[in-house]
């Protein structure tokens, strides 16, 4: 594995780090060492120059800028992530998509959050709803969590965008309502291989969804988390909308924190495709991945 990682601020490079290293399964051990692939750490560079030309594009923000290259039993794999911050808020993306996805914060965080929080039904907007079912079910599932009853027209799905995972087994899709993750992921050679997301995709099936004239609109999530011990899930909203008599008002940054029967009670309507989500930062014993997010607009409660 080799990695390069670059921290950019208003268009200059304050930091740089570069990481390489080998893990090789013995039996029931993994060991590990700083050993360097060269053709690994050349592919590095050249993804990491086409990051650095879109950071250094994006003047008014803290990019980081991440380039990773694997090979797994002969079969190399490249994964190139940027996180974009403006105003403290974050978003997750892709080269391709980082300079759409810059806009659509820039957008966002314009304007001046002075509501306060109080419990209003909520409807998920642009994909959000993905962050919350990535806590609820998705972690739930990676940690063997007792099943809940979910709404019978829900689905969530781990699908796998890539050949081979971090074990060099293929992955299949995954029902999270049901089974955990098939992919073994790891951050890092020095990390043990663990059953992870990679793309989380929440459909519905024959949904209503009605929208009330009072109600929250969520657009970002700053992050969240799964407690397996409580059965706990805690959402933090960076920007979301009050809705009343036709009118937006923007509200401060709040947290849901419910068990995860509640979230799955609260779910009441949905509708349409699932929506991209700007990518989910997942962290779970340490380990940092990337976790694709699509799902509907979705109402709760």
């Amino acid at each position: 594995m080799a990695s390069r990682d670059e921290l950019w601020y208003r268009g200059k490079c304050l930091e740089r780090i570069r990481g390489h290293g080998v893990a090789r399964q013995r039996g029931s051990r993994i060991e590990a060492t700083d050993a360097r692939d060269d053709a690994l750490m050349r592919l590095c560079g050249e993804d990491m120059g086409v990051l650095r030309e879109i950071a250094q594009g994006i003047g008014d923000g803290r990019v980081r800028a991440i380039a990773v290259a694997r090979r797994i039993d002969g079969t190399i794999v490249r994964e190139k992530t940027m996180t974009v911050s403006i105003r403290h808020v974050s978003i997750v993306t892709s080269p391709e998509l980082a300079s759409r996805d810059a806009a659509f914060l820039r957008e966002l965080v314009a304007s001046e959050a002075k509501m306060a929080f109080r419990k209003l039904p909520i409807l998920w907007k642009n994909g959000s709803a993905a962050v919350l079912l990535h806590e609820a079910v998705g972690h739930a599932a990676e940690h063997a969590a007792p099943r809940v009853e979910w709404p019978s027209w829900l689905r969530v799905s781990d699908e796998p965008a890539i050949a081979i995972d971090d074990c060099g087994d293929e992955p299949r899709p995954a029902d999270l309502l049901s089974e955990p993750p098939s992919c073994s992921r790891r951050e890092s050679f020095r990390d043990v291989p663990l059953r992870r997301m990679t793309t989380l995709v929440a459909r519905q099936n024959g949904a209503v969804l009605e929208i009330p004239d009072e109600h929250i609109e969520v657009h970002l999530v700053a992050g969240g988390g799964y407690d397996a011990l409580t059965d706990t899930v805690l959402v933090n909203v960076s920007i979301a909308d009050l809705v009343h008599d036709g009118k937006r008002h923007r509200m401060r940054p709040f947290k849901i924190l419910e068990p995860r029967t509640s979230i799955a009670k609260s779910l009441c309507g949905a509708t349409g495709e699932p929506i991209r989500y700007p990518g989910v930062i997942c962290s779970r014993e340490g380990q940092e991945i990337v976790v694709g997010s699509f799902a509907p607009v979705m109402m709760t409660s």
